[in-house]
């Protein structure tokens, strides 16, 4: 039953480690699953140079720079300030270095010399000190003032000569990560909205922040919102100047969520597995130097180039036109309307060829003359749709549609014909099967579109490639198929198709229910046993209607088996808006028609953690901060209810940590402040319009990160305390020989002296903040109260050796003392058996005579009356004659009584009672432990502020903005309270105004702390604040205590009456023995027997004062 107790009152932990454990399977699947690189590298062809350019605002930002990239020859050019070509900015990101510009340079120098254009492009790139700027919003600003003033200083360097066709009036930027944000900026800053025109962004977070840490984040974000409200939104003819392309990088990216890579103001958001060309997912850094990246926006610079002039062009449809071509594929099935299209002519010599079959493959080893296959427009049901398939052929415009009117000996031939290569796409394949296209047409749509059209015409030019043609005629319908998606319970694979159509091409899978980005799957395309083909080729793309340019490749081949991984990077709007979707995720199925195959999936909970932990690892750092207030609520409720506190996991294991309320409340404030028009200013921050995470709180996800974070903290709590009680002394000197570059002993005499002094520590970090920052006190800090929380466990495990041993040597002690007194009682017995013979003879004595006294008639008549002695239930009459031995022996028993009270009372006195020590001491340390993780939350937030103080520590001791200010002098101020502190005051007035203020303060955070981490940088603060005021300020409940003083005083009474009663009987006793033993003197061994030398608690204070000599001997 204890075990049952035990179980029941830790299920949540043992549930909460489970999630831990989870969460650990989903990173690591991250880090695993998709470790396959496709990305080839990017290599110069000759030793990169980065010729630094002087900046006039370097005085301002001694820390920033301006490089000009050259190779080779060109680089004494560079050197002498001499640019003549395009000029293109490189913005690096957070923590990025300014030569990841190289491979685009090198790639465009290249290009530019390899195919001998009269133009090229002039790489600069700008270095940041590979600052955080995507964790610490306070260098923002900075980079872009000083991007600002880089872009001035670049086209001040261009001069009109003769070398100079035309001199630049703007620079195109390309910025990663938090770069690309910059690059957008300054699209529309004040300064640069003149001089920029295009702005190409790599996995950069367009959207929102990926963690909102501070103020100046969210402030920067907002700022720009306004300016392209202000300078480009308003105003039409900015609008049409402005290019905006942004990439996301895909799966890999695990740093990068893919749905903040792409805004509303971009002309074409896409991840790199949708480029045409790249199909490829890239990790977060490997975008700036994957070769298939590299050369599809280079194709797309190039392209752009107006060669009368040698800059940029000015025609925005150009621009667009350009970009569509290089960077979005066509998906259409539909002609548009408003497209005009050329006629082209067509060869009538050439070799034209119609295949009246409906599914069919044409391969060739070689093409030797111009190849013409026609597909006939007809109205029959089963001729709706085509899907072509073509592997190899290079020709740019390839599929048309015409009227073949004409004849030419035995066949009929189109004259003219209008190019459908709108209809046309590249698709993806893997190494070694070729180059293919796509072409997917709905033939009845082209023929209510042309009715003069009668057919559709796949050219193919000579080539001495092998060429493959797929053509697959169906209805459309019966190649859909809506999916059926397994439960998240369900185990093993769902077929969808037992078998495809024999020789099919094409095939389309619609997903329902697949909506939100937690959702993952397996596709599981299997040749049947009739497949006798040797080789094969099924890719399959997976389609996401509300994310466009989203697509995402995989491919089946004979050496490729492995299932297609259904995962989504961004939810659809209706259903995180609680709407019902129209739209459904579609899978393209290009098969080999060569074999029939099956086609299955199945649920995965392995990626579906995957995703939990790539999109919603963010919210964790609130969730913990909000159990930690909720920690601290228990244990102050304990603390007052019964006079200790809750250890940290009894804090974590109560009631008031389990998500039954705080978590319910927080998703009502939640939903609250979203829905009533009145509380919508609290979500008026870049994060807050954030769909994904509204989605996130009204979801019920918020369970498992809540049971995820209570694990996370049940852990880190147990290794805070085991580090501390078992490894105290290694992170002793660990820290001292880290921060003390000198004598371990010193650091270690410092460090005892300044936790006897705390409030020596306390001022040097107040102090601090003005001086360096606030997270730099808050660091120092936190290693502090570490440094006493190790040494309290430290004392508290010592004494408890000591009380141990002390235990031990009591029962040692007891079993010889039991020896000694039984020899002691055997002669005492003896002597008293002597002394009884002694008195009776002198009691015959004594009777003879008082015999002879009353014959000879002298009898006493002067006799004193009896004095009566009694109390309310019994009587006692005492005879006041004595003789004067009896009043010799009364008196020296009285002293001798009271020797032995007094030497009681000293040794009761010596004699301390250490179980209320102990009981002290572990109060306070679980005080404190509650306190530290507090801080520790406020720390964490504000690292990201330390890390940023100390890269620019060489160029200025004083962080700005400091962004952690006021949280390190808030802390940094309580501690010379806190750390004064031997426990926590018991029974304080307000204690429960400050737990109901505390939960208060975790359902904020668990509300609004997954949009803003300020919400727990400055709420965490205050709570700090708030205990320390309580503490210092709060009086005790005087009524309780004088109610209870009372009580106490009448039992005192009372038990002293029942000992004066008491005593008085004894006393008597003692007063008739001791008349009989007058002549004895008292035995020194009764004193001892007071005064016991065997117990635990003299022996404790013996090895204690033992322990204090040594300790004061080394220290001498």
């Amino acid at each position: 039953m204890k075990l049952l107790r035990i179980l029941s009152s830790s299920i949540f932990q043992i549930i909460s480690l489970l999630f831990v454990i989870g969460y650990l399977l989903g990173a690591l699947n991250l880090h695993f699953s998709d470790k396959n690189n496709y990305c080839v590298m990017t290599y110069m062809f000759e030793f990169p140079q980065f010729v630094a350019v002087s900046v006039p605002e370097n005085r301002n930002f001694p820390q920033y720079g301006l490089y000009a990239y050259s190779e080779g020859r060109f680089t004494e050019k560079a050197r002498k300030m001499w640019f003549d070509g395009v000029p293109v900015l490189y913005l690096p990101g957070n923590s990025g270095s300014h030569m990841q510009a190289r491979s685009l340079a090198s790639v465009a120098l290249r290009k530019a010399l390899d195919r001998g254009y009269e133009y090229h492009f002039d790489y600069f790139t700008i270095s940041y000190n590979e600052e955080l700027s995507g964790l610490y919003g306070g260098v923002l600003q900075k980079q872009t003032d000083f991007a600002s003033a880089c872009i001035s200083r670049i086209l001040n360097l261009y001069k009109s000569n003769k070398y100079t066709k035309t001199v630049p009036t703007s620079v195109i930027l390309i910025g990663h990560s938090m770069g690309g944000l910059i690059a957008k900026r300054l699209l529309a800053y004040p300064s640069t909205v003149n001089t920029t025109s295009i702005a190409i962004t790599l996995s950069a977070p367009l959207q929102a922040p990926v963690i909102n840490f501070d103020l100046a984040m969210n402030d920067y974000y907002k700022l720009m919102d306004m300016e392209w409200n202000a300078n480009i939104n308003r105003n039409d003819v900015v609008k049409q100047k402005k290019l905006l392309l942004s990439f996301g990088s895909g799966p890999r990216d695990i740093l990068m969520p893919s749905w903040l890579t792409s805004c509303n103001e971009s002309y074409i958001g896409a991840l790199s597995t949708a480029v045409p060309g790249v199909w490829v997912s890239t990790d977060h850094v490997s975008i700036v130097w994957c070769k298939q990246v590299v050369m599809a926006i280079n194709k797309y610079l190039f392209s752009i180039i107006d060669p009368w002039t040698a800059q940029i062009n000015e025609d925005n449809q150009v621009l667009t036109s350009k970009a569509r071509e290089y960077f979005q594929a066509n998906r259409s099935m539909f002609l548009n309307p408003d497209i005009n299209r050329p006629n082209v002519t067509m060869q009538m010599d050439a070799f034209w060829y119609e295949d009246n079959r409906r599914i069919y493959q044409i391969s060739r080893p070689d093409i030797d003359k111009t190849t013409y296959l026609m597909i006939r427009l007809v109205n029959f049901p089963q001729n709706r749709f085509v899907a072509i398939e073509s592997v190899n052929v290079s020709n740019r415009d390839w599929i048309f549609g015409c009227n073949a009117k004409y004849t030419a000996s035995t066949y009929r031939y189109c004259k003219y014909a209008t190019s459908l290569t709108e209809l046309s796409r590249w698709t993806g394949a893997a190494t070694g099967f070729g180059k293919r296209k796509l072409a997917t047409v709905h033939l009845h749509s082209i023929k209510e579109q042309h009715p003069d059209w009668s057919h559709v015409v796949v050219k193919v030019s000579p080539t001495r490639r092998p060429i493959i043609l797929n053509v697959d005629i169906n209805d459309h319908a019966s190649r859909q198929i809506t999916v059926s998606l397994p439960s998240i319970f369900s185990f093993g694979k769902s077929i969808v198709k037992a078998e495809t159509e024999q020789e099919s091409l094409y095939y389309e899978l619609l997903l329902p229910e697949f909506n939100t980005l937690h959702q993952a799957y397996l596709l599981y395309v299997e040749p049947t046993a009739s497949c006798k083909a040797t080789q094969y080729h099924v890719s399959a793309e997976m389609h996401v209607p509300w994310a466009k340019n989203n697509e995402y490749y995989h491919y089946f081949t004979q050496l490729k088996q492995s299932p297609m991984k259904l995962r989504l990077f961004t939810s659809n709007p209706n259903v995180t808006l609680g709407l019902e979707s129209s739209e459904n995720v579609k899978i393209t199925l290009l098969l080999d028609p060569q074999c029939t195959y099956t086609i299955s999936i199945s649920s995965s909970w392995y990626h579906r953690l995957a995703q939990l932990a790539r999109n919603y690892t963010s919210v964790l750092v609130p969730y913990v901060a909000a159990i930690v207030l909720l920690a601290a609520r228990s244990s102050i409720l304990h603390l007052r209810e019964h006079g200790t506190c809750l250890s940290i996991h009894g804090a974590l294991m109560s009631d008031g940590v389990k998500p039954y309320y705080a978590l319910v409340f927080a998703r009502l404030a939640a939903i609250a402040s979203m829905s009533i028009p009145l509380l919508s200013f609290i979500y008026e921050n870049v994060s807050g319009n954030n769909q994904e995470m509204q989605y996130f709180t009204r979801s019920l996800i918020v369970l498992p990160a809540y049971m995820t974070a209570l694990g996370v903290l049940n852990i880190a709590a147990a290794a805070t305390i085991l580090v501390m009680v078992f490894s105290s002394q290694l992170a002793h000197r660990l820290l001292f020989r880290i921060v003390w570059r000198g004598n371990s002993g010193l650091a270690e005499r410092v460090a005892s002296g300044l936790q006897k002094i705390p409030m020596l520590v306390s001022v040097a970090l107040v102090a601090a903040v003005p001086l360096s920052c606030g997270a730099a006190s808050l660091v120092a800090g936190a290693a502090f109260y570490a440094f006493m929380l190790s040494k309290m466990y430290e004392e508290y495990l010592e004494d408890y050796v000591y009380k141990f041993m002390a235990k031990i040597a009591s029962k040692m002690c007891r079993v010889f003392q039991t020896k000694t007194k039984d020899v002691k009682n055997t002669e005492i017995s003896v002597i008293k058996t002597n002394s009884v013979e002694s008195t009776s003879q002198l009691q015959s004595v004594e009777d003879h005579t008082d015999s002879v006294n009353r014959e000879d008639g002298n009898e006493n008549i002067n006799s004193e009356p009896n004095v009566t002695q009694g109390t309310e239930n019994n009587t006692k009459t005492v005879s006041v004659y004595e003789s004067p031995k009896e009043q010799a022996a009364s008196s020296s028993n009285t002293e001798h009584n009271m020797d032995r009270e007094n030497d009681k009372k000293k040794c009761d006195d010596n004699i301390h009672n250490y179980d209320d020590d102990d009981d002290d001491d572990l109060n306070n340390i679980h005080f404190h432990m509650i306190l530290f993780l507090m801080w520790m939350s406020v720390t964490l937030v504000n690292v990201p502020a330390l890390l940023t103080w100390a890269r620019n520590f060489k160029h200025t001791m004083v962080l700005k903005p400091d962004t952690s200010y006021h949280s390190g002098l808030i802390l940094s101020l309580c501690s010379c309270v806190v750390w004064q502190f031997n426990g926590p005051r018991k029974k304080l007035k307000y204690y429960e105004a400050v737990s109901a203020l505390l939960f208060t303060m975790a359902v904020c955070i668990l509300a609004l702390g997954p949009v803003s981490l300020t919400v727990v940088n400055y709420g965490v603060t205050f709570m700090f604040m708030v205990i320390t005021l309580q503490q210092l300020l709060d009086k005790e409940e005087l009524t309780e205590v004088v109610i209870s003083t009372e009580v106490l005083q009448e039992q005192t009474n009372e038990n002293t009456n029942e000992n004066l009663s008491e005593s008085n009987v004894l006393g008597d006793n003692k007063a008739d023995t001791n008349s009989h033993n007058s002549s004895e003197t008292p035995n020194p061994d009764t004193v001892s027997e007071d005064c016991d030398v065997c117990s635990e608690s003299r022996i404790y204070n013996v090895f204690k004062n033992l322990r204090e000599k040594i300790t004061f001997n080394e220290d001498l």
